[in-house]
């Protein structure tokens, strides 16, 4: 009398699509498999560290999620019978600007001058510059450049008027902050 054991390879079936959730979510993760022998499911969080979740679950759930918990997450279907099977899904956190450099300067006048102001956020921040409480924008010998996190405000030719005090806005659809920042004369 003959017996078959029939194997198959491990399969992901169905895995959760990238996401993008707000800071303090909370975030469950779905990555089905077929197999036989019945693969064992594990997830890894792709980081430097990248630690497994070892909870052989379809499920990850991620209570209240940080910003540091972004980025790829990675499942793995394995049985012994023949190699993984592994899928990733991104999860995207967003959350508010937090100024993480404000740079106050000393200019001669005469002197060109720069007032840097550094912003972590997701999505990228937009930036404003305010002195006292009216809007710059480029013209007159200033000119603002924002790139990604950051933001330079450049004073071509610094006259009498242009010391004292400025404020950056950093701003996203999840909140707004700011900074003062000072120019000096030297």
């Amino acid at each position: 009398q003959m017996c078959f054991i029939f194997t198959v390879p491990p399969k992901i079936s169905n895995i959760s699509s990238d996401i993008t959730v707000n800071e303090g979510s909370n975030v469950t993760l779905v990555c089905m498999a077929n197999g036989r022998p019945e693969p064992v499911i594990t997830w890894r969080h792709l980081t430097p560290t990248g630690r497994e979740f070892e909870g052989e679950e379809e499920y990850l759930e991620i209570l209240g999620i940080t910003r540091e918990q972004s980025g790829k997450y990675e499942c793995k279907a394995a049985n012994e019978v023949a190699s993984a099977d592994v899928k990733q899904v991104r999860v995207t956190v967003n959350y508010p600007p937090t100024i993480t450099e404000s740079k106050s300067n000393e200019a001669a006048t005469g002197r060109q001058a720069l007032l840097r102001c550094e912003a972590s956020a997701v999505p990228t921040p937009d930036f404003e510059w305010y002195r006292d409480d009216t809007r710059i924008n480029s013209a007159n010998g200033l000119e603002i450049k924002s790139t990604g996190s950051q933001s330079l405000l450049m004073v071509a030719n610094v006259t009498e008027e242009h010391y004292g005090n400025y404020t950056c806005v950093a701003a996203n659809k999840l909140g707004v902050t700011n900074a003062s920042l000072y120019l000096y004369s030297k």
